[in-house]
């Protein structure tokens, strides 16, 4: 059998990664698998044949998007022409739908079934997008809940899974195990701060939310929560795959006090990698880049604030064009916001993503414990409609129904669902 997967996002490499994962589990013995396509670290360690880097694809907003699309144009080429090639028996397709979208007519064409796992969020814009869903695809396989009632209602065959991120997160990791393993003590403020995974998402982010950083230190210690020599941590888990030096050079021209070799020393900054979901159990409160992460964070407890600066572009079209009014972050969604709600978890956006605001919000969250009461309760409704219970998840892997899923429509060529 003959699988084409593509996962173009930082999130989506790491749940394609889990979903292959659980397909060998389910293959039987005597079947084989050839997986190929478009995909990042996470799917190349878990054996997939990469044909186009997702690193080479990922964006940020429309000015990002028309810079690149020289290099997806190639990548659709690539793809496609692979595909036409090789004849998989199935095609598996992420996130990132203006690729997809594209990339889902081509496939049609050469007539191969196609599954999206993670479908675009047609309930923030482009609602019109469902009757293409409808048209191209043999079945939507969601991790979101709430969505059901969108996709049901125009008859789009659709199947909740349950989320990947059950599969992931450390449920058993306590806040204390969390900062030994990092080597904090457990009495000190930590601030969580998480820019993003995209270049262009991380170079925008990383010197806004270190700024907010530090006027949330001097917040802090003008309310007598840090001493006055001690330094707020502060924990920046880069991406898998993204160079820490140019961040480092970075932070160190942030904290330079007026360009004095005299290093600002009211945060402590530790950057690393591969170690988010223990920064998020360790920290008290976060300064989160809208998307995955934020829904992370809900679920592991981590306090924080949601943001995202976009270019002036997008702002402008998001603003004025499209016009949505509710909320960006997946934790509010998932924790059950419907029209008319105040948020659960605050939202910087746009114009309003300034270090002043956000640092405004984060001290909140550090000095306010019925705020982070509320905001706990938020957690949980988020959780119990995943299914997650107390003592954490207990139930079928949601990427081994997932591949059971598409192991099923393997094996029937794509046939009706």
């Amino acid at each position: 059998m003959k699988l084409l997967l593509s996962a173009a996002e930082s999130s989506s490499d790491a749940h394609g990664a889990e979903l292959l994962q659980a397909l060998h589990q389910v293959l039987l013995s005597d079947q084989k698998l050839e997986v190929f396509g478009v995909g990042g670290p996470r799917l190349r360690a878990a054996g997939m044949e990469t044909l186009v880097r997702a690193e080479d694809l990922s964006v940020m907003g429309l000015s990002e998007v028309l810079l690149r699309l020289p290099r997806a144009y190639r990548a659709l080429q690539t793809v496609s022409q692979a595909a036409a090639l090789r004849k998989p028996d199935l095609a598996v397709v992420m996130d990132y739908p203006d690729f997809h979208f594209r990339l889902a007519k081509k496939l049609k064409r050469q007539g191969i079934p196609i599954v999206y796992y993670i479908p675009p969020k047609i309930w923030v814009w482009r609602k019109n997008r469902i009757h293409f869903l409808k048209k191209y695809f043999v079945k939507v396989l969601s991790i979101l809940p709430f969505e059901e009632a969108y996709y049901r209602a125009e008859k789009v065959p659709f199947q909740f899974v349950g989320n990947p991120l059950i599969d992931e997160l450390p449920w058993s990791l306590s806040k204390r195990g969390a900062r030994s393993e990092l080597g904090l003590d457990e009495k000190s403020p930590v601030l969580v701060v998480m820019p993003g995974s995209r270049p262009a998402e991380l170079k925008v982010h990383f010197p806004l939310m270190i700024e907010a950083a530090k006027l949330i230190a001097e917040q802090l210690r003008a309310e007598q929560k840090l001493a006055k020599k001690q330094a707020l941590k502060v924990l920046v888990p880069l991406p898998v795959g993204i160079a820490t030096e140019p961040f480092q050079v970075e932070l160190t021209r942030l904290l330079s006090s007026h360009g004095s070799s005299d290093m600002d020393a009211s945060v402590d900054v530790r950057i690393s990698q591969g170690d988010a979901h223990q920064c998020l159990v360790a920290a008290d409160v976060g300064l989160i880049k809208s998307g995955t992460s934020t829904l992370e964070a809900g679920l592991l407890k981590c306090c924080h604030v949601v943001t995202y600066r976009p270019s002036l572009l997008t702002g402008w079209v998001f603003k004025n064009l499209i016009q949505y009014q509710g909320p960006v972050g997946l934790i509010n969604w998932v924790a059950g916001w419907k029209p008319g709600d105040s948020l659960a978890v605050p939202e910087l956006l746009c114009e309003r993503a300034t270090p002043q605001e956000l640092a405004t919000e984060g001290a909140a969250l550090f000095l306010d414990q019925s705020r982070r009461t509320q905001m706990e309760a938020a957690f949980d409704r988020a959780r119990r409609a995943l299914g997650l219970s107390d003592s954490g998840w207990s139930g079928e892997s949601p990427s081994h129904r997932a591949a059971l899923e598409v192991l099923r429509l393997l094996q029937n060529r794509g046939g009706t669902c």
